[in-house]
């Protein structure tokens, strides 16, 4: 009898100790990092075609918040704001991994933060219109880098970052879906004793990724305006608008992303030669970028089509074509890249000029500690089918974090004949160089030499909206950029130029005044002055941006410039101009835009109109 009370009380014990056991293996094998792969007999080499994500902070620094206790599906609750550790060209980088519950294809919003600290989980529910959107295209174990889909104004170090809702309900399905795959199960064998041979363990099966997840938002309109010239020609134009946010189409690797606004028809009445000049809206929409790009991590194949920048050397200006890359390893990618060049803001522009090349592209480490990044290549442009250009070109990064970059990109052309006559010996036809220093994330320095053998092609016209101020200082010149309280930015650079055809140096000199809001009134202001004697011209302008917007609903404004330009190679040498915008999203699904330019000067003299209407869809619209 006691035999039998003492087994009926072992076999409880032994039941609640296996248990227990079990239940604390499988807690601590989900909470543990997936492991790297290694080289072994068993796992074979590692897999070199796919590329590594964006490395985490250094653990010895990094604050615990980074490093969650729990794994990304557990059942810890996840944080939705996030901030900005380093903001550089086109990229984001925020303090938020996988750790965080962060995937690729995520978006989330930037607002400034609160200079007194009170940022809580409740700005994403107050209306205020964010600074920028951002998608997030590559993940860390606890850092993350994002692209910006739309920037409405400058974004700092220290911003923060919140989860679009769709991306909140995206991670919640996945943390309930794992979560419900994590529970024990019995195996039981058909020999032995059951009270030795039952076990509990958690599921075994394979786990693949998360699935991918397609989103689809833009906005499709249709345009129609006028333009009004002295002595009675007018023009009147019926356009397209195009502005998408399509990622993993289908399910796919395939993303549609970009703005584009182009003329379907064009009448012309009152003027004797049929054909209207190019407004500063006109040459501006030929800066704007949409393509189509497939970016799987897992294929070694990349490409992208469309009006766009080759990705691995983005000096080369915009083309109208595609590229296609072959990755041989994580860190080398060779490729090839054509079509047409439609910027009128590059050093080179041409009508009718097109371009072909082949390119060569190492990178190794990352955006937090040393990183390299290096593009080689060979070119040949085309006018009108004749050889115009055969060069070699390169475009090289040396980082160290955010506190240092060195940047070069230089092109050497082949001797040539152009099509005047003039001829060009073998050489250096272009290069710039840029040494940034950035000791405190509110105090930037910068160090920056340009160098151009011939005179730049690019259209005067654009020289007061700010996008050819690159060209406009030739030689050295140095610059410092200021964050002040109350979002306030102060940035100026000056130099001395000389190019090879110079017989003397001159001064130049740039400044700008930034107020992310005035006194909070919403109002944000943008004034900026430069100064410049270059080789292909003196001058200079004076450029002023004031625009409002009330939640996310309806934006409004203003922009005007003043350019004073004395240059051989233009009769533009006086022009200013007036803009004024209105864009106002209309119920959930439709919206409409207003755009009115009044550009007075020796040369271009009109007034334009336009007005579009259309329909949006994706997202999260609010009625």
């Amino acid at each position: 009898m006691k035999g039998v009370v003492r087994r009926l009380v072992l076999i409880p014990t032994l039941l609640f100790g296996v248990v227990l056991s079990t239940t604390q293996a499988a807690q601590y094998a989900q909470n543990q990092p997936a492991a790297a792969p290694t080289t072994s007999a068993a796992t074979g080499p590692v897999d070199e075609n796919v590329p590594p994500p964006v490395p985490g902070p250094d653990p010895a620094t990094a604050p615990s918040s980074a490093y969650p206790p729990t794994s990304v599906y557990g059942s810890a609750k996840k944080a939705n704001l996030f901030h900005v550790k380093y903001v550089s060209e086109g990229a984001i980088y925020l303090d938020g991994g996988s750790n965080g519950g962060l995937e690729e294809g995520m978006i989330l919003h930037l607002v400034h933060a609160d200079p007194n600290g009170g940022t809580t989980d409740a700005v994403r529910f107050q209306g205020q219109d964010p600074v920028a959107d951002i998608r997030i295209f590559s993940v860390a174990d606890s850092s993350s880098a994002a692209e910006v889909i739309k920037s409405r104004e400058d974004m700092v170090a220290g911003d923060i970052a919140y989860l679009d809702m769709e991306s909140v309900h995206a991670r919640e399905d996945k943390m309930n879906a794992a979560e419900s795959e994590n529970y024990p199960i019995v195996v039981t064998f058909s020999y032995g004793d059951p009270l030795d041979e039952e076990i509990r363990a958690t599921t075994v099966s394979e786990k693949h990724g998360p699935p991918v997840e397609n989103q689809m938002r833009g906005r499709i309109g249709f345009d129609y305006g006028f333009i009004s010239e002295p002595g009675g020609a007018g023009t009147r134009q019926v356009g397209l608008l195009v502005d998408a946010d399509m990622s993993r189409i289908g399910g796919t690797h395939w993303n549609f992303t970009g703005y584009w606004r182009g003329d379907l028809n064009t009448q012309n009445s009152g003027s004797t030669s049929g054909i209207s000049s190019a407004t500063l809206n006109d040459l501006l929409n030929r800066t704007y970028h949409l393509g189509l790009y497939y970016q799987n991590p897992d294929s070694i194949i990349t490409m992208g089509i469309g009006r766009l920048y080759l990705p691995y050397a983005p000096s080369l200006s915009t083309i109208d074509g595609l590229y296609i890359g072959r990755r041989f390893s994580t860190r080398l990618t060779v490729g090839v890249f054509g079509g047409s060049t439609p910027d009128p803001t590059s050093w080179s522009y041409a009508p009718n000029q097109n371009i072909a090349g082949t390119f060569v592209n190492y990178e190794k480490g990352d955006f937090e500690h040393l990183r390299f990044d290096d593009t080689f290549g060979l070119a040949i442009t085309s006018i009108a089918w004749h050889i115009a250009r055969e060069f070699a070109f390169a475009e090289n990064t040396i980082s160290v974090g955010k506190l240092f970059s060195v940047y070069n990109s230089l092109q050497i052309d082949a001797a040539r004949t152009a099509l005047g006559g003039a001829t060009y010996g073998t050489g250096l036809t272009q290069s710039f160089s840029s040494v940034r220093f950035q000791p405190i994330s509110l105090l930037t320095f910068d160090l920056n030499d340009n160098y151009l053998r011939s005179l730049p092609t690019f259209d005067p016209a654009l020289i007061s909206t700010g996008l050819l101020d690159q060209y406009l200082f030739q030689g050295l010149s140095g610059g410092v950029q200021v964050q002040l309280p109350h979002r306030i930015s102060i940035s100026t650079d000056i130099g001395r130029s000389k190019s090879s055809t110079d017989t003397s140096s001159s001064w130049n000199q740039m400044y700008g005044l930034t107020f992310g809001e005035i006194r909070n009134t919403g109002l944000q202001l943008d004034l900026r002055y430069t100064k410049f004697n270059s080789s292909f011209g003196q001058g200079d302008y004076q450029f002023v941006s004031l625009s409002r917007s009330i939640a996310d609903r309806f934006h409004v404004g203003v922009e005007g410039g003043i350019q004073h330009l004395n240059s051989t190679f233009s009769a533009n040498s006086f022009s200013e101009f007036v803009t004024s915008t209105v864009d106002w999203t209309i119920g959930p699904r439709y919206f409409f835009e207003g755009l009115f330019t009044w550009n007075m000067g020796n040369v271009m003299n009109y007034q334009q109109a336009n007005f579009t209407f259309g329909y949006r869809f994706g997202g999260a619209l609010r009625k």
